[in-house]
């Protein structure tokens, strides 16, 4: 049987009759009366919320209806204002998915109407009036074990954990989305704080491989980058690289074999020619936050030389020396090319050039300099591990406080797209009506592809606070495939403590740390076939 989920509230409602009895636990079955039916009259709606973003459809049963021809029209919003919003409008549309739609009100019946991303449902007659039985949502989400978790002082930090978790299991499906509503897509460039919050919480799960299989065969199939980007080709080798760390999958990596071999030669050439083929094009690509910057190509070559590291070492466990050379040479090329300081780049570029340890002084102090004002949802997880590889976990759960903690201070049950703070600073949550005066934090801000309501606010690349909090507070390093080997050294940052569950193939790692008289005891309890430096 499906499970359904009944609405929580409604928010706001026009010319409906008893509209209460639509919260009751009522039976999706239609029977032969109208008694604790709600009637929407024509021109009028109800609008539900079911309390949390929802990846699936809802079922409706309408008991009877005033004239053959009476529509229903359904409108799913990720927020109160989209839900109430007109098609067209502030960028309101069907994007991968159909979230407005108008269908035949067929009395005595019982449907499933909508595949989207959503937490509120209108319900609109038009054309005649619609008594309705019952609404329910019904889920597609899929059904798996969380295995890590993270537990410590600060509730904040919780439920920000938490979160970025529930962001990520409703985007993965067969394949690994960007988003439930819009972006139900394989962008493998978008993908790698995805793939680690699932080994963090998950441990593993199919819909990596078959995502990294989906875009390697077609890139193969064209010869060319995968999505038509160089630095999404970049993160596909970076991701096969933490996922054989954390399984020790050998089998699957060596089904990579041959066309890592070929990625090692489009590597040398673009490394080569220093990108230049490149500069002038939307190939050269590190996120939306930084596009066409002038600092975005040091961005790119962080990101290449991290990949370059990442694929020697897969190469050289498949015993391809020689390719695994060549990648160790341009590796060392790029490392030794520190950031330009002649070039201008933002916070998010800074903190690449310290994960590819390239970066300059000045890099480095930009990194250390960053606000919650100059983060982003995608980049925002790399300056948290960029400040945590230089000692400074203080700064990054400030940042995660002040940025993530801000979108479920506005009603976030999923993270974002994309945020930024001064959007906030006159509107409305998005679990409510926007007053007047007010701003719509959904349908008046935006950019780049995200405008408007077209914004998706549940997207699994802004999930990065959940593995952060998980590996780096822990100060968890898998330094043998297969986690055979860990280091464990947690940096609490001011929490007084910290309890953590990390999946390994073996089994659970379970950390339990401690802050006393200023120093941090830790006990730790793992399976017997791994080994734990501290």
């Amino acid at each position: 049987m499906n499970e359904y989920i009944n609405p929580t509230r409604i928010v706001t409602e026009r010319n409906v009759e008893n509209s209460g009895n639509i919260l009751e636990n009522n039976t999706v079955q239609a029977v032969f009366n109208d008694r604790n039916c709600i009637k929407i009259k024509s021109g009028g709606y109800i609008l539900l919320d079911f309390g949390i973003e929802l990846n699936g459809g809802v079922v409706v049963t309408i008991q009877s209806v005033s004239a053959s021809d009476t529509k229903l029209r359904i409108v799913f919003g990720e927020s109160v204002s989209e839900a109430l919003s007109d098609f067209g409008k502030k960028n309101s549309g069907n994007n991968h998915s159909v979230r407005d739609m108008t269908v035949d009100a067929v009395f005595m019946s019982t449907q499933r109407f909508g595949n989207t991303g959503f937490r509120f449902v209108k319900l609109e007659a038009v054309g005649g009036d619609i008594s309705v039985r019952c609404v329910k949502a019904e889920p597609d989400i899929r059904d798996i074990k969380y295995l890590g978790n993270f537990e410590c002082s600060d509730e904040l930090l919780n439920r920000i954990w938490k979160t970025g978790a529930y962001t990520v299991q409703l985007n993965m499906h067969e394949y690994l989305w960007d988003g439930v509503k819009r972006d139900r897509l394989v962008w493998i460039g978008d993908m790698h704080p995805e793939t680690s919050v699932i080994g963090a919480v998950f441990g593993d799960d199919e819909c990596i491989r078959k995502s990294l299989d989906l875009i390697r065969d077609n890139a193969a199939a064209d010869g060319g980058w995968m999505n038509n980007i160089p630095t999404y080709t970049f993160w596909w080798i970076i991701i096969h690289h933490d996922r054989y760390m954390h399984t020790n999958d050998l089998e699957y990596l060596k089904q990579q074999r041959d066309y890592m071999i070929v990625l090692v030669e489009k590597l040398a050439d673009i490394v080569e020619k220093d990108f230049e083929d490149d500069r002038n094009s939307d190939a050269l690509f590190v996120d939306w936050s930084s596009k066409n910057q002038d600092g975005e190509i040091e961005g790119v070559k962080s990101i290449a030389c991290i990949a370059l590291k990442c694929l020697k070492k897969m190469l050289e466990i498949l015993g391809e020396d020689e390719a695994a050379k060549k990648c160790g040479i341009y590796h060392s090329r790029l490392k030794e090319e520190k950031a330009d300081d002649n070039i201008e780049i933002n916070n998010r570029i800074a903190a690449l050039t310290v994960l590819a340890e390239r970066n300059s002084k000045k890099s480095l102090d930009k990194t250390l300099s960053t606000t919650e004002y100059e983060m982003s949802c995608f980049m925002g997880f790399y300056i948290l591990r960029a400040l945590s590889m230089i000692g400074n976990n203080e700064k990054a759960l400030e940042l995660i406080r002040r940025y993530w903690g801000a979108m479920l201070e506005l009603g976030a049950t999923t993270f974002w797209e994309e945020f930024k703070p001064d959007w906030a600073e006159n509107a409305a949550r998005i679990d409510e009506k926007v007053p007047e005066g007010k701003d719509d934090i959904h349908g008046d801000f935006g950019e780049h592809c995200y405008e408007r309501y077209r914004l998706s606010l549940c997207h699994g690349w802004a999930s990065g606070p959940t593995a952060f909090l998980s590996e780096n507070i822990i100060g968890i390093k898998i330094l043998e495939p297969g986690c055979k080997k860990l280091s464990i050294c947690p940096n609490l940052a001011g929490l007084e403590w910290v309890n953590a569950d990390f999946p390994t193939p073996y089994g659970i790692v379970r950390i339990e740390c401690r802050c006393v008289d200023g120093k941090t005891k830790t006990h730790i309890t793992a399976p017997d076939e791994i080994e734990i430096v501290t």
